[in-house]
Formats: structure tokens, sequence, C-alpha cells
């Protein structure tokens, strides 16, 4: 039997300095010195527990949809056979965030990546390689990330045992709380430097046919993506009517496939809400 208890999503960034570069910098009069390393990530911590033991997953990514959408995958691979704890490397992690990626993500994010973590070790790096992230996963094991743990992991990965400051930021921005009777979702919003909250909740329509929890997190998934584009379609419109869109590097192709992908986000999203009993607090965001 394998239990999941709350799964929290963090904004993460870590910025490390070498000591000596800085102090270097104060007595020349010049500018800082750049970062010997910045971790920047979202983060998702899954525990689980079994008949036998409790394990930390942690899934990784670049934005929060993706990590929301990988952190499904993970649940469900979890759900479906436990052996995925124990024996993580018999698993296409690559195929299944593949399919997890949109054509909109192909074409205008490619940057985009994310990693599995279990028990501490890193079973899947997908993108470009994070510096520093494996080892601060395995220092942390699903616990909370501190200061000095990204101390060390950046002294093992810089080659430097003390020279180093650290300073880490980290922001609960979703917090999904599975149960009995449904699952729900505090979603904290940042949109244009203001924050806002609500929360969403999927109720089971009986204990024998519960809402699948994976569902839920993508879901979930849906609607912030959905959200971040009209935030940021609602820019495009400020900066127009600024007559401003011009000094940008926002193109007429990129605004468009961002309507596009909003729409497919939405019905997406009525789909489940017309399957699933959903409720919101305090309201529905509008998402057109």
């Amino acid at each position: 039997m394998i239990e999941i208890g709350t799964l929290t999503l963090y904004r993460e960034k870590s910025v490390v300095h070498r000591v000596e570069e800085l102090n270097a910098d104060e007595e020349e009069g010049g500018g800082a010195a750049p970062p010997a390393l910045i971790m920047r990530s979202n983060r998702i911590t899954i525990p689980i527990k079994t008949a036998t033991e409790s394990v930390h997953c942690v899934v990784r990514g670049q934005n929060i949809p993706g990590t929301m959408r990988m952190a499904a995958v993970v649940v469900d691979e979890i759900r479906r056979d436990a052996n995925a704890l124990k024996d993580p490397d018999a698993i296409d992690w690559e195929s299944m965030w593949r399919r997890k990626v949109s054509k909109f993500e192909n074409d205008y994010n490619r940057q985009q990546w994310v990693s599995v973590h279990i028990g501490g070790n890193c079973v899947f790096m997908g993108g470009e390689g994070r510096e520093g992230i494996a080892e601060v996963e395995a220092l942390a094991n699903g616990e909370e990330v501190t200061e000095a743990i990204v101390n060390e992991a950046a002294g093992n990965v810089l080659g430097a045992l003390e020279d180093l400051m650290v300073e880490h930021d980290s922001q609960t921005a979703v917090v999904f709380t599975p149960g009995a009777a449904y699952h729900r979702a505090a979603i904290l919003e940042r949109r244009d430097r203001k924050t806002g909250a609500f929360s969403v909740s999927a109720h089971h329509p009986s204990p024998q046919k519960p809402v699948r929890l994976s569902a839920f997190v993508s879901f979930c998934a849906d609607i912030n993506e959905a959200l971040t584009h009209k935030a940021f379609l609602d820019r495009v419109q400020e900066l127009i009517a600024e007559n401003a869109l011009a000094g940008t590097n926002i193109t007429p192709a990129l605004a468009q496939a961002t309507r596009n992908r909003r729409r497919e986000l939405i019905e997406a999203i009525e789909r489940f809400e017309e399957v699933a009993k959903i409720s919101y607090r305090p309201e529905r965001p509008s998402f057109a």
C-alpha cells in the first residue's frame, strides 16, 4: 500500500559568491564580481510511505507547470508500481517528460528542463544539465534546503571548502493536500508585482472512485499556465496601448501562439471541470 502525503511546490533561488572575489572588487572599487554559481528552479517535494519505508521524492523544473506535470508522472508511476522507488532506472523518464512538453514549449521555451530525485539520488535530468542541483538534493534528501546545504553542495561543485557566501531564498507557491473526500491545492499567485491566493478542490465522486491525484496535479498545472499566458497577453495589450510593443522582442507569431495555447488550456480545464466536481475559493480565476 502506497501513501502519498502533502506535495509542496517551492520557488527557489540560490546565489553563491566567492568571498575572495567580492573582497577584491571592494578593494579595487569596481563593480561586484558575477556569482560563482546560480541555482534557480521550482521544487516539488513528494513524501511517500510504503509498508516498509518512507521515501522522499523531489521534482525540480525550470517553470511551475512543467514541474507540476513531471510530479504527476512520478506520482502515477509510483502508484502503478512501488518498485519504481527501488529501481527507477527501469523507467523511461525521458519519454514520459517529452510527452508532457507542449508544442508551444518546444517552440518558445527550449530552455525548459526537469529533474527527478528519489531518496536523494538523481534518477533523471531532462534538458541541459543543471550545475549543483543533484548535489543539493543528495544532501537535502527531500527535506528543507538550507544555506548550509547549498554551501556544501556549491563547495563540491566549485572545489571550494570555505571561501563561499550563499544567499538562498525559498517561497512556498503551491500546496497539494490529498484527502479521502477531496484533493485540494492552495495556490499563491504573483502577478504584476502583486501577490494573491486562491484554492481549488476536486471532490471524489465516491470513495471507490476517487479523482486521481496525478490528474488533479496536471489540472492545476493547466490552471497555472493559463494564468501565466493571460498575464502575458494582458501585458501585450498594455504595450500596444502605450505604443511600446516595437521596443520589445514580442513578435506577432509569439502573441498568436500564446493565444492558441491559452485556448487549448482553457478547453482542458473546462473538460476536467465537467467530469469532476470542482470548487474554487474565493472564486474561479478568470483565464480569458
